[in-house]
């Protein structure tokens, strides 16, 4: 196992005139090479400590864009502790977890600026970046520096952090060694072998861990081409045009392309070597049709607090019920099964976090068997792994984004007038019940001042009234 530094340095004499990162500029992919990318992560570096940045927190909030590639290489590789964060956040939710960590410099994206005006007042001392503004000079900055750039190589240092939903609460920060990170390499490879023959096209968040680790990081082992996706709405024609080899999907877009299906797709998905779909629940029909049209699309399963993948689908594997084959490099049980076998997954491993950051409550996920992930499943002697549920109240969308029940229902409770309130799943997004004496119309308001503070995934779409409170249904 190397370090993010000692591949690129490899990358750069194996591959340095292979392209490595495409972009759409004017409707045309254009691609740079390792030779480019690296060379510019390495200015970033040079010019990040520079200013005072080494082994502090850097936050990462954009779009997906190779800038975000870039700078996600340069801080884990050789500055300091990366964390990437849902672009979708609100300032609310920015404001926990700037709370959560000592954060010494943001990264954000221009269309994110408004997000983190508010906030800059309130951290003086934090060094705040507009990625489209600073980069390039960054970029030459560091190009004329002769600064050196040893890199971050011992393997037990935090590389990431990750936050879980920080909606009413600080939010849990899951904190990722290189050694976690990679872990799952040798594993996965054995399993789906990718190389630098294949082409890889990217249209999940970045800052997932799934996509951040499987679709991002090991393009520096592998040597696979980036293709990233310009637009969700132009997902399916660039899937034809790129016609890649490697995609990681989550569900929502699996039955996307489930409806959109036509000759053409169905060539192109034929194509792909290895079809990944992880971060939610797959529905068995979909998964069954894919799979008996010739397509080699792989369920996984994993959390952020373990690197990513628990298990995974074989190539060819017939039993279409199992969420995927544990990863042998990890120790999975099943904790107090029931007559039937069900009970919660616990994982122990080098691919999982040593634990949450500043925690001293008493309900920690971490102990002396590994994390417990709070969810349900069956375990077969051969390491097929069947998920049966949550044991906490989660919903979990249909674009593998968690959901945290309690925490919506303690945001709605923060009106006394409240009695009750009760939240639920209802096509793949939240709703709500209440029980209030308050008028309709203010029970409106109130839901959009929650909602407000909400990113768009976690926003209540619908709103029931109970019997014995006045309007019905709110819409």
């Amino acid at each position: 196992m190397k370090s993010i530094s000692e591949y690129l340095s490899e990358d750069y004499a194996k591959w340095a005139d292979r392209p490595y990162i495409s972009t759409k500029e004017n409707g045309v992919y254009r691609a740079c090479t390792f030779r480019e990318a690296i060379d510019d992560i390495r200015a970033i570096s040079r010019a990040l400590l520079s200013r005072g940045l080494a082994d502090k927190n850097v936050m990462l909030c954009s779009e997906n864009s190779r800038e975000w590639i870039l700078l996600y290489f340069a801080i884990m590789g050789y500055v300091g502790t990366c964390v990437p964060v849902d672009k979708e956040w609100t300032t609310y939710d920015l404001q926990n977890t700037l709370s959560a960590i000592p954060v010494s410099a943001v990264f954000y994206s221009r269309s994110r600026k408004e997000r983190f005006l508010p906030l800059q007042a309130q951290y003086p001392d934090t060094i705040w970046f507009c990625i489209e503004d600073i980069l390039p000079g960054l970029i030459r900055e560091g190009k004329t520096s002769s600064l050196p750039l040893p890199g971050r190589t011992q393997m037990g240092r935090t590389a990431m952090i990750l936050f879980t939903s920080g909606t009413t609460n600080i939010p849990k920060a899951i904190p990722l060694t290189q050694e976690n990170l990679f872990a799952n390499w040798e594993t996965l490879y054995k399993r789906t072998p990718m190389t630098e023959q294949d082409v890889s096209y990217v249209f999940l968040p970045f800052h997932h861990v799934y996509t951040g680790v499987a679709n991002i990081l090991y393009t520096i082992v592998s040597g696979m081409q980036l293709f990233l996706c310009s637009g969700l709405q132009y997902m399916i024609p660039e899937l034809m045009e790129v016609r890649p080899t490697v995609v990681c999907t989550v569900p929502l877009f699996l039955y996307q392309m489930h409806r959109a299906m036509s000759a053409e797709l169905l060539e192109v998905l034929r194509g792909i070597r290895f079809l990944y779909c992880g971060g939610s629940f797959t529905e068995p029909g979909v998964k069954a049709y894919f799979i008996r049209q010739g397509i080699c699309l792989l369920e996984a399963y994993g959390t952020t607090e373990t690197s990513s993948v628990i298990a995974l689908a074989l190539p060819g594997d017939p039993d279409l019920a199992a969420n995927g084959v544990v990863f042998e490099n990890l120790n999975v049980q099943i904790l107090d099964p029931d007559e039937n076998g069900v009970g919660e997954i616990v994982v122990a491993g080098k691919s999982v976090s040593a634990g949450y950051l500043n925690r001293n409550d008493h309900y920690s996920e971490f102990d002396g068997d590994g994390y417990h992930t709070g969810d349900l499943g069956v375990l077969s002697p051969d390491g097929h792994l069947y998920l049966k549920g949550r044991k906490k109240r989660m919903i979990l969308t249909a674009n593998g984004k968690n959901v945290y029940v309690d925490e919506l229902e303690e945001m709605l409770l923060q009106n006394p007038l409240i009695k009750t309130a009760t939240v639920f799943e209802e096509d793949h997004h939240p709703a709500a019940s209440l029980v209030s004496d308050l008028p309709e119309k203010e029970v409106q308001d109130y839901l959009a001042a929650v909602n407000a503070r909400l990113p768009k995934y976690k926003q209540i779409r619908r709103l029931y009234l109970k019997p014995d409170t006045p309007g019905g249904r709110i819409k």
